[in-house]
């Protein structure tokens, strides 16, 4: 597995282009992989973008390693050019109890009860559902959100707070083509970061590189980590 990131120039305009339309972004990814690529069982091509202050970078998790000269051309600054790393001697490394530090944007949603039928899809819309849905899926993916005590109480005495919080929240609509015909698509993005402890390293690394929840075409799903300690 592989682990890469470019800095996106967002002044230019196919930059523009790529953030405003996850199924652009999803298209840009996936050329940076020969089409005839076996990505392997449960092993897929993950994407992430993070915005803020100091610009946009694409994080990309992979079986193979991509070929990234065209968004360096097209969407990249010429002075910082991709990265791409070994994912595996990090992966390897992860032993339960092990804490760190992590970020991941995920498609929290729910289904809807229909007589007779799957259900539908509708987002979770406050952050404590938000929050919730995610910790309540933690254990299938290997960890557990760490919790700290809250006043300035005895420890027995003090509350405790999980150690994550949504740092953003937006809606991508985009138009995509299936069997139905055309259709917009709204998907809710929640970006979530806190502190985890490792509970199974098999069952982390495996969502590690096939992501976490629905969405992972279109930008949802890629965990980072930072050790802690």
């Amino acid at each position: 597995m592989f682990f890469s990131r470019i800095q996106l120039n967002p002044q230019r305009r196919e930059t523009r282009k790529l953030l405003a339309n996850p199924r652009a972004m999803h298209a840009a990814v996936e050329a940076c992989f020969p089409p005839t690529g076996d990505s392997g069982a449960g092993a897929r091509n993950l994407w992430r973008v993070d915005s803020d202050r100091a610009g946009a970078r694409l994080y990309v998790v992979s079986p193979a390693a991509p070929d990234m000269r065209h968004l360096e051309e097209n969407a990249g600054w010429t002075s910082s050019p991709a990265e791409t790393t070994d994912y595996d001697r990090f992966l390897d490394g992860l032993m339960i109890g092990q804490e760190y530090s992590f970020r991941v944007t995920v498609n929290p949603v729910k289904r809807q009860f229909v007589p007779g039928g799957r259900g539908k899809l509708l987002p979770h819309l406050t952050e404590e559902q938000q929050l919730s849905w995610f910790a309540e899926r933690a254990p299938g993916w290997g960890f557990e959100p760490l919790e700290f005590p809250v006043g300035q109480g005895a420890p027995e005495e003090s509350p405790e707070v999980m150690a994550m919080r949504v740092v953003q929240r937006h809606d991508r609509n985009f138009t995509k083509h299936d069997d139905v015909g055309r259709r917009t698509v709204t998907q809710r993005q929640v970006t979530i970061s806190g502190q985890l402890r490792v509970t199974s390293a098999e069952l982390l690394k495996s969502h590690l590189t096939g992501g976490m929840g629905r969405g992972k075409a279109y930008g949802c799903g890629l965990m980072t980590l930072a050790r802690t300690r």
